[in-house]
């Protein structure tokens, strides 16, 4: 046994000068190979963490466009129906809520209203606008869920907020759409001192655009 275990030792010493793996003459005199930290075994394993890390880190990317943007013209229906502009359908399939804002509506998303809220209670908490005018909002704000063709209905008391009686523009925000009557937004880009094109054209000169 002794000439046994002095034989493997003698092996195990030559193999390491060679780069082979080394062995290990267990209590039995037994040899057993060590299996070297961080090695193979551990590849596999590693490499599934790194994908599953990979796809946590990853977001999923809403359908359609990120931001609401463009100029869409259509009108209210005679069944109160407002055809939504094609390449945002697919950002409000799953609803959205229309509510009052500043002489339009404002449509925004079913994961967005949330933080319209917050934002209005801030407002509330620091003093900028009413709890009643909060309220008021909240009253006059409705769920919407576009149809097979993309068409969503405006509340009565909506459609007399924002005089919505003739030709009607669908314009992007960015994060919401807001819907004009076009008597409004004419209105309200002839407000623009010297036009709205040269009001653009000075904006991109000092943004540097």
């Amino acid at each position: 046994m002794r000439a046994l275990v002095g034989e493997v030792t003698r092996r195990g010493r030559e193999g390491a000068r060679r780069g082979e793996m080394p062995c290990e003459v267990t209590g039995s005199g037994v040899p057993s190979h060590e299996v070297e930290r961080g090695g193979a075994s551990e590849g596999p394993v590693g490499d599934a963490t790194a994908t599953a890390q990979s796809a946590v880190a990853t977001t999923a990317r809403v359908s359609g466009p990120r931001f609401f943007t463009g100029t869409y013209e259509h009108s209210v229906d005679d069944k109160n129906r407002l055809v939504l502009p094609a390449a945002f359908r697919p950002r409000l399939a799953a609803g959205a809520y229309m509510g009052p804002l500043d002489g339009c509506l404002g449509l925004w998303p079913d994961d967005q209203i949330e933080g319209v809220f917050a934002k209005w209670e801030e407002g509330v908490g620091l003093g900028l606008v009413s709890a009643e005018a909060f309220e008021a909002f909240v009253a006059a704000t409705f769920p919407v869920q576009p149809d097979a063709q993309g068409r969503v209905v405006v509340h009565k008391t909506l459609r007399e907020f924002a005089d919505l009686a003739g030709p009607v523009l669908v314009v992007g925000a960015r994060q919401r759409l807001g819907i004009w009557a076009r008597h409004r937004w004419e209105r309200r880009m002839d407000a623009i001192e010297e036009g709205p094109d040269a009001a653009l054209r000075q904006a991109a000169r000092d943004l540097k655009l």
